[in-house]
């Protein structure tokens, strides 16, 4: 039964996936992260029986008894991320898995997270076998909205709670067999916190789309063309008050491709974003391809 639930989970989850990486771009294995001084949605861990992200702002004490399962897949080239699979220490009762979408990077646009889960909900509805038990419902925790959705189908019960962070769609996906467990893992979404890391003084950066376009630029330095021609690499970076590049994530790239990247906007210079008539420091996404001049 174990194995079997295991499979099952398994595949729900791969279902999930695929669904996720037709809709937001393929979720591949490709070449490896960097850590970074500045915290990356990636870069989260389990911690003492807690998940914790730092860049996300999120603490999620896991289930009694339960632990951080197999790493997932590395970002896609459409910014989706697999942030980290949990599972309980014996006995395969269930899964849960948290996840992320970089809103920039999505290939279909939202205009909120009320919209995604909606779209999500409906396709969910058009898999065979699967019915949608509860209707996205808004729920507070810790002065966060989030989105639920519960549906279930091929003997599994889902739920997904989704919320919006940092122009990130974070969700929270539990699956289980037995809906009295699964009642109980939706219950344990009530403990999330912040992670309370982050000082005053040091606030998150204001998220604007598609900042960088040439009517903000002051100063632009091609990257060095390495690597394959025309794949889109997605780029998160930090702009600060003063207009310079604070910091660099280069979500998917081969090494030589992040190191070009990141020598290249190192050297670029914005026009400092203005709120309300100061400037402030920001967070916008770029997708640079490399296309390489003819000999």
């Amino acid at each position: 039964m174990r194995r079997l639930l295991l499979l099952l989970g398994i595949g729900v989850a791969t279902s999930l996936v695929s669904w996720l990486g037709w809709r937001y771009g393929a979720v591949t294995l490709p070449y490896g992260t960097v850590m970074s001084p500045i915290p990356v949605p990636e870069d989260g861990k389990v911690l003492g029986g807690i998940y914790v992200n730092y860049y996300f702002d999120l603490s999620y004490p896991l289930p009694e008894g339960w632990t951080e399962g197999l790493a997932g897949p590395d970002p896609s080239d459409a910014g989706y991320y697999v942030l980290s699979s949990l599972v309980p220490k014996s006995g395969l009762n269930g899964t849960i898995m948290i996840a992320a979408q970089d809103m920039f990077f999505a290939a279909k646009s939202y205009d909120n997270v009320a919209e995604m889960v909606r779209d999500f909900r409906q396709a969910m509805s058009e898999v065979d076998g699967m019915t949608i038990d509860r209707e996205p419902t808004e729920v507070k925790v810790a002065d966060r909205l989030l989105y639920r959705v519960d549906f279930s189908g091929v003997g599994l019960y889902r739920v997904s709670f989704t919320t919006e962070i940092r122009c990130h769609a974070v969700s929270f996906n539990l699956t289980s067999g037995d809906p009295e467990i699964l009642a109980d893992l939706a219950l344990s979404v009530d403990k999330l916190s912040s992670a309370g890391k982050r000082d005053a003084g040091s606030p998150i950066p204001y998220c604007v789309e598609n900042y960088g376009v040439p009517e903000n630029m002051l100063r632009r330095v091609e990257p060095v063309p390495v690597g394959a021609r025309f794949t889109p690499i997605p780029v998160r970076i930090i702009v600060d008050a003063e207009g310079g590049v604070k910091h660099i994530h280069v979500i998917r790239a081969t090494a030589e491709q992040r190191k070009s990247i990141e020598d290249a906007l190192r050297q670029w210079k914005f026009k400092p974003y203005r709120l309300n008539g100061r400037a402030v420091e920001i967070e916008t996404g770029l997708v640079l391809r490399f296309t390489l001049a003819e000999k």
